[in-house]
């Protein structure tokens, strides 16, 4: 049986009254008797209001003798409190500060009762001045008869301030009962690999609260043995950072080096990722861990799953869906080097399903929202200028990861991931055709993405209405696109610059030449629009475009890609219709069912200054 008894004392005769004594007890109370919080018998734990110190005594026979087998008593004051005649003494409603060894209840005398009592674990903590003048009292404890044996009681002691200072008061409650209140309750911090605390470490835990407040926590553990019992962890195993310490922990030996170096950036990493991935700090980052594993396929494939699960189970607390199967799609797509091992092969392919079911979860849930409330890609608080540059890239990473897991998903799963495609596809054009538009080159992957799987599923009508969107948008800013790495600040000056077509003081921010365009005039060819875009080809004249192409498409998760060829084109200089373009294009003959062009279409996606050619291109070979 675990039994509490909570006092506390506003209410004095003979001294200063207090304010929140009371609503301190009370609120330890209530808090330790939660079967989800202390598991205290609620029945025969008791709590008094300014009591007498005869109420108090009689209080103390009750929990203590009147209870068999206790296994756990704690005692909580809350009051006044002093030293005098060598021991501390609590002082209640009808206490005499010239009498105290008669009207207070002194700590030796608590003492003698619980080592008559003997329960398993008693917990005593003092939230009183002077309280830790507790210190006079160990004596009564400290006898060899008391301690040490097995089966002699274990006693756990916390005051809130030391023995010459005062406990302060808020009008929220004393300062020392909010710091304990704090850690029982999960706002403070106390541990995370435990699933029960130890007073002791609550303790701890409040020094350095109370420090700020000018108060010194005493804590004194005596005969301590066996797991802590005081209350129930809030915090176990909902820690944020809980499994990232467990991996960095139990990682192989191979890599200590690694991750001695890369320490910081881990933590930074990790820390961010449930606001924001920065893919150009993560992939270098997951790369440099991985490496020292890539000669040993079974040991790469286990550091990368348990790099998804660590960095995942952050990325699920931010507020984009998206975030969780982003961090798996980097890390799968760092793979991509070491490819061509059966066990890569395999592992890579088990992250790739684990995506694929994310983000058809995602899709559902998103078909789902726009049925329900057409503006919910919209931001509902905040927004402002910034969503007009923030939707639209919204718009194409939704297409482009929705393209990505029909792509990507196994033969059972097409079906389904094909229909949410359409419907999402459909949905957008619907709904927000006027936020569908080329503003940045870093669209230009989500865009082939897209386009290709519309052609896979015979969506025509809906393809050629995105072309048509895409190529005008194009063509009324004359191409001059967003760097697909503009910094967030100056997406305004952007957009500024790009509503009255001057960009004589911000030509830094615009992309040239371009990629997209190189997707939309292949997407023309595919879907036969090749003579409605010839008619306005001359309103971008002179604007150039290109396309990178790798020397192998393993080569898409490397910040620097070695080799490869750029090809270049100009409107008015080298291509004056479709076909002009279509012809001096080298047709990639790969497909996306490799594993390879998997992983590179989740490098595309992320980093967004690349194209996965191939999407299209198997298009092209049919024409």
């Amino acid at each position: 049986m675990r039994v509490l008894l909570a006092i506390g004392c506003n209410e004095y005769e003979h001294v200063t009254s207090l304010e929140s004594a009371e609503y301190d007890a009370f609120r330890i109370f209530n808090a330790l008797v939660k079967p989800e919080v202390g598991q205290f018998d609620n029945e025969h734990s008791l709590f008094l209001s300014s009591p007498t110190i005869e109420q108090v005594r009689c209080a103390l026979k009750r929990t203590l003798f009147d209870n068999p087998h206790i296994e756990n008593f704690t005692f909580f004051f809350a009051g006044h409190g002093g030293v005098s005649s060598g021991s501390f003494h609590m002082w209640l409603r009808d206490t005499s500060p010239k009498a105290q060894s008669m009207t207070a209840l002194s700590l030796s005398e608590l003492f003698r009762l619980l080592n008559e009592a003997s329960p398993k674990q008693s917990n005593v903590i003092i939230d009183a001045c002077q309280s830790g003048g507790l210190i006079s009292d160990l004596g009564v404890l400290l006898k060899p008869e008391l301690i040490g044996d097995a089966g002699t009681p274990a006693l756990t002691l916390v005051a809130t301030s030391a023995k010459n200072q005062k406990s302060g008061e808020t009008r929220d409650g004393g300062i020392g009962t909010n710091a304990i209140l704090d850690c029982i309750e999960g706002r403070a911090f106390v541990q995370d690999n435990a699933s029960v605390l130890d007073l002791v470490e609550i303790g701890r835990c409040i020094s350095k609260t109370l420090d700020d407040y000018g108060q010194n926590a005493i804590v004194w553990g005596l005969n301590l043995y066996g797991p802590p019992g005081f209350c129930r962890n809030p915090r176990y195993e909902t820690d944020p950072h809980a499994s990232l310490r467990s991996l960095i922990h139990h990682w192989p030996a191979s890599v200590d080096t690694v991750i001695r170096d890369n320490y910081h950036t881990i933590w930074s990493v990790y820390g961010g990722l449930d606001r924001h991935l920065n893919a150009l700090q993560f992939f270098p980052l997951v790369s440099s861990v991985l490496n020292p594993c890539r000669e040993n396929g079974a040991v790469l494939i286990a550091c990368a799953e348990r790099l998804a699960v660590t960095f995942s189970a952050k990325a699920a607390q931010a507020k984009d869906v998206y975030q969780m199967p982003m961090v798996t799609a980097g890390v799968a797509a760092c793979l991509l080097p070491s490819l061509g091992v059966s066990e890569v092969d395999a592992g890579a392919m088990l992250l790739v399903q684990d995506l694929v079911e994310e983000l058809l979860s995602i899709n559902e849930s998103l078909i789902l929202a726009l049925k329900a409330n057409k503006f919910c890609l919209l931001p509902s608080e905040g927004g402002g200028f910034v969503e007009l540059y923030q939707l639209p890239i919204r718009i194409s990473k939704i297409l482009g990861w929705a393209g990505a897991a029909f792509l990507c998903a196994p033969e059972l799963q097409r079906e389904k991931a094909g229909q949410q495609f359409s419907d999402i596809l459909n949905k957008v054009l619907e709904i927000y055709s006027s936020a569908v538009i080329a503003l940045s080159d870093a669209q230009a992957p989500h865009w082939e993405v897209t386009l290709a799987v519309a052609k896979t599923l015979d969506l025509n009508e809906a393809a050629e209405q995105l072309i048509g969107l895409l190529f005008n948008s194009v063509v009324i800013c004359e191409g001059k696109l967003a760097r697909y790495d503009i910094a967030p600040e100056k997406a305004l000056s952007y957009l500024l610059s790009r509503e009255h077509m001057n960009f004589t003081n911000t030509y830094e921010l615009v992309e040239k030449p371009i990629e997209t365009l190189s997707v939309i005039l292949r997407a023309a060819k595919i879907f036969d629009l090749e003579d409605v875009l010839d008619e306005d080809l001359w309103q971008v004249d002179g604007l150039s475009f290109s396309c990178y192409r790798p020397t192998s498409y393993k080569n898409y998760s490397s910040m620097v890609m070695e080799g490869g060829t750029n090809e270049g084109w100009q409107i008015g200089f080298d291509v004056f219709r479709v076909e002009d373009f279509i012809q001096s294009w080298t047709v990639c003959c790969e497909s996306e069912e490799n594993i390879v062009y998997k992983l590179a279409i989740f490098g595309s996606l992320l980093l967004e200054d690349r194209v996965p050619w191939f999407c299209l291109d198997k298009f092209l070979l049919k024409h």
